[in-house]
């Protein structure tokens, strides 16, 4: 039964359109709380920015209201191109987060069995940017493309070899889930059914709940034991779409 005496949090902000700094700093000012930003040469942040410009840019979006400010990199690590272009991507894209003081990375997870990559060589790739995630002291949220269970199998990996001391990340929490709603439900798995995987994975480290459209996360809320409080408790952050498609 859904706990009554909980008031959640209120959801964040996805920005994935091409809009400048200016833009998106009104936006965040207007809906204050987390916000996932898709990085791109015609976005709030990106890759061409140098340096200064990115502490300036993370500077003016955490003022504005972003709290946690993520970054989401438009890579898939089942993408079907060489294992060291994936990684240096991502590795660029986490030094990115580094110099905007964003909290965490988004990366695609592209699917354990319907791309390509052999589950071995998957997770040893994850297993090299959970690493440099740490180095860059940034949280890798690893999304799912279907059902989020394949995910945490990636996760449960991590942990062992942590616990056998085989990865070098300050913690094991340091990689984590971004649920992607809509992406579930369009494999068939129910909310429910998804949000069974997700609790479990909110006690080990907080998740980011995605693929979100207006006034969804209230209804995640109303239909999902324990939700709202894991949202309180800051084990569970929320970002929805606003406008436009997703």
């Amino acid at each position: 039964m859904q706990e009554t005496n909980v008031t959640a949090p209120v959801a964040g902000t996805v920005l994935d359109t091409p809009q400048d700094l200016a833009s998106a700093v009104q936006l965040v000012s207007e809906h204050p709380g987390a916000v996932e930003i898709t990085l791109g040469a015609d976005r709030p942040v990106g890759l061409h920015l140098g340096t200064v410009v990115r502490r300036q840019a993370g500077d003016q979006l955490r003022k504005a209201g972003a709290d946690p400010l993520i970054l989401r990199a438009p890579i898939s690590v089942d993408e079907d191109i060489p294992d060291e272009g994936v990684i240096a991507d991502s590795d660029a894209a986490l030094v990115l987060c580094h110099g905007v003081g964003a909290r965490a990375l988004v990366l695609a997870l592209g699917g354990i069995t319907h791309r390509g990559r052999q589950r071995q060589r998957l997770y040893s790739m994850v297993a090299a940017l959970a690493e440099a995630a740490s180095a860059q002291d940034v949280r890798l949220l690893v999304q799912n493309h279907t059902a989020v269970d394949e995910v945490l199998m990636l996760l449960v990996l991590l942990d062992r070899e942590f616990d056998q001391n085989t990865l070098d990340v300050i913690e094991p929490e340091v990689a984590s889930l971004a649920w992607d709603v809509a992406r579930s439900r369009d494999a068939g798995q129910s909310d429910a059914d998804a949000w069974g995987f997700v609790r479990r994975a909110a006690k080990r480290a907080p998740v980011l709940v995605r693929g979100l459209g207006p006034g969804e996360t209230r209804h995640l809320g109303q239909s999902l034991p324990g939700f709202d409080e894991a949202m309180a408790n800051g084990r569970v952050v929320t970002v929805e779409h606003r406008g436009g498609a997703r």
